[in-house]
Order: structure tokens, then sequence, then C-alpha cells
């Protein structure tokens, strides 16, 4: 009936990428208890008794037929779900590396470390997408969740509020917050995290209680980031981006290339793990070997403009900027000079150090 046949164990990395099926293959793959879960989460009627190849085509029938899967999906997804669900829907491939599970009904399924979304669910969800960004009326509360988990990383509720205010001119109290949150966003101290941080390594302790965060001056800005790899372009990043294009394997992979660049810099907190990226794009076969010099340079210069989660969204030359104009704004202190005083005695001569202010 298929083609071919997913093995990862006996794949490699880009043919699991690549790996092109429709929604009836996958679901011919789960259990009947996954596919009896799937309609009664979408409401179908009629399952009961039916064997796996007649449910499945019911679900393919149903899912495809109009937006009411879409829209079901997209209401009961979870940030974490739709992070993978929007890098998928994005690039140029079909799977990509996943330690968890999803849930069937949300149409992205998990194998042995990987998610695989089906090629007729991608064209669906394209499609259905660009149909619901032209509508009014979306919910822009989870827009802004999203949007802000994506820019900052990491950020407290009490910022999320500020948000919430700023853009949405909505007032909630962090209780309603928290609840309105709960199974919704991962919370830990206080702090509202992206699904791509380990919950388990994070204390809200060792945040910095001066850590301040980037507010766009628009909506129609902040919502931008609700695309996980969007980053404004900056001079830096498109020279880095140009020079590298040498290398490519493929003109194809550009993409691949520059939301890795992008992702991976906004996570890392410092400059000296840049070329581990670049590494990681030659080990799969996104690049040809790079030199060294000037690609580091390259790397940092793009770096420092990236709005990084560890900096609160900031860039790092915003970041050194302001800590300039801080310093220059201070009034200048007493300097304490410490003057050695010879001080004579009958017996002997000793030396003695005496600290003073300078007048």
């Amino acid at each position: 009936m298929f083609d071919k046949e997913l093995n990862v164990a006996k794949m490699e990395s880009e043919q699991i990428r690549k790996f092109e099926q429709p929604l009836v293959y996958y679901l011919t793959r789960q259990k009947n208890d996954a596919l009896k879960e799937i309609c009664r989460f979408f409401g179908i009627k009629g399952y009961s008794g039916k064997n796996k190849e007649t449910m499945a085509a019911m679900i393919s029938d149903f899912v495809f037929k109009d937006n009411e899967a879409a829209d079901k999906m997209f209401h009961e997804m979870s940030v974490e779900e739709y992070n993978v669900f929007n890098h998928l829907l994005i690039s140029d491939h079909f799977a990509e590396e996943f330690k968890g599970d999803i849930a069937p009904h949300h149409l992205i399924f998990t194998e042995n470390g990987y998610a695989f979304m089906p090629t007729d669910v991608k064209d669906y969800l394209r499609a259905y997408v660009v149909e619901r960004s032209s509508a009014e009326g979306q919910d822009d509360e989870v827009k802004a969740l999203v949007s802000a988990v994506n820019l900052y990383g990491y950020f407290s509720l009490e910022h999320y509020r500020a948000v919430l205010k700023k853009y949405l001119n909505i007032e909630m109290s962090l209780e309603e917050l928290k609840s309105e949150l709960s199974g919704v966003a991962t919370l830990k101290d206080g702090y509202i995290l992206n699904p791509l941080m380990s919950e388990g390594m994070f204390n809200g302790a060792n945040v910095d209680p001066e850590r301040t965060y980037f507010l766009p001056e628009t909506w129609e800005e902040f919502e931008k980031y609700f695309a996980f790899e969007y980053h404004p372009t900056t001079e830096e990043l498109t020279t880095l981006l140009t020079y590298l294009e040498d290398y490519l394997t493929s003109p194809v992979r550009r993409k691949d290339l520059e939301d890795t660049l992008i992702v991976t810099m906004k996570m890392l907190d410092h400059p000296k793990h840049l070329m581990n990226i670049i590494a990681d794009l030659v080990e799969d076969g996104v690049l040809t070997s790079v030199p060294q010099q000037p690609t580091e340079l390259y790397l940092i210069a793009a770096f420092k403009t990236i709005r990084n989660w560890h900096l609160g969204g900031h860039q790092m030359m915003e970041v050194a900027a302001a800590e300039t104009e801080k310093r220059q704004v201070q009034p200048a202190e007493k300097r304490v000079i410490n003057k050695q005083v010879r001080k004579k005695t009958k017996k002997r001569r000793k030396n003695m150090n005496v600290s003073r202010f300078k007048k």
C-alpha cells in the first residue's frame, strides 16, 4: 500500500527528516485504543467495532473535510506541542528530534526520539494558518503567550502581566494568571519557561532580581515572535549568512541554516559555544567544512545582535550600551588613596599604611 516504511533504527538522520507519508500511514501504525481516542477527541461517531483501516479512513475524512479539526487542535494544544508543530510546519522537512510524547489527536506522531508530521496534514495546516491569519477574532492571548516564550525563553509572571497590559489592555492578578496558565504553559518558581528549557535545571532563585525585558514598541512587532524562528534582520546576521552560503551543501538548505543559527544563538549563554553550532551543521550535512577564522568573528558579531533568552530578549550590544551609559551618569565616587607614611621612632623606623579620602 505504501512505497516505503519507517525504520528509524536503520535510517540516517537526513532520511528521517525527509520521510514523507500521509496521515493514513501513521494512523495505521497506531494501536486501536489510540485511534479510538482520536475519534473521541474529534467527536467522530460510529467508530465502535470498526477495524483499524476503517477507523483510519474515518479520521482522515473528518480531518480534511473542513477547519473543524484544526480549530479543535489549536484550542487544546499546549505551548510545548505548539513549538514542535510550528517548527515542522514552517520547515522543509517532516520530522525532527523530540524527546517526549505528543497526544496523537494533534496529528504529530512520535517514535524513537523523533516527531513526524504527515505530508497531507502539513499542507492542510499550512492552508489553515494562512486562512486564519487573515481572519478577525483570533485569540490574541494565545499569540501573546507563544510570542513571549519565543522571545524571552523564561520570564516572570509579573512581566507577563505587563505584556498583557501593554499590548492587549488586559489586567489580571498573579493568581488569575497562574490558574489560566496551569496545564497550558510550563510554570516554575514564579516563571514561565519555554518548553525547550530544562524545567529540572531551572531555579528561579538564581535569576538576577534586576533582570529586565525587551518590550517591542507595538503589538504588531511583538506578535512576529509567534513564529519560533523569527528574528529581525540585522546587518551582522545577513553578513554571516552570506558568508556561510559558500559552504552550503545545497542551496535548498539555506532556510535550515538560517533557522538553526537564529534559534541556537538566542538560547546560548556565552559566545564561546558559537563554533559548536557550525560543527553541528557540518555533521547534519547542511554545511561543508568551514574554517574557524573568519567564521568565528562573523558569528560573534551576529550573536551580539540576537535577542537572547538569557538577556530577557535584549541584544548583547544593547546591554553593553546601557551599562556604559549607566557608568557615565553615575556621580564619580571619592577615590581612596593608600599613601605610605613614614613614622620615626627612637628605637627603629617603621612603615605604616594609612588610608584616607583625597581632599
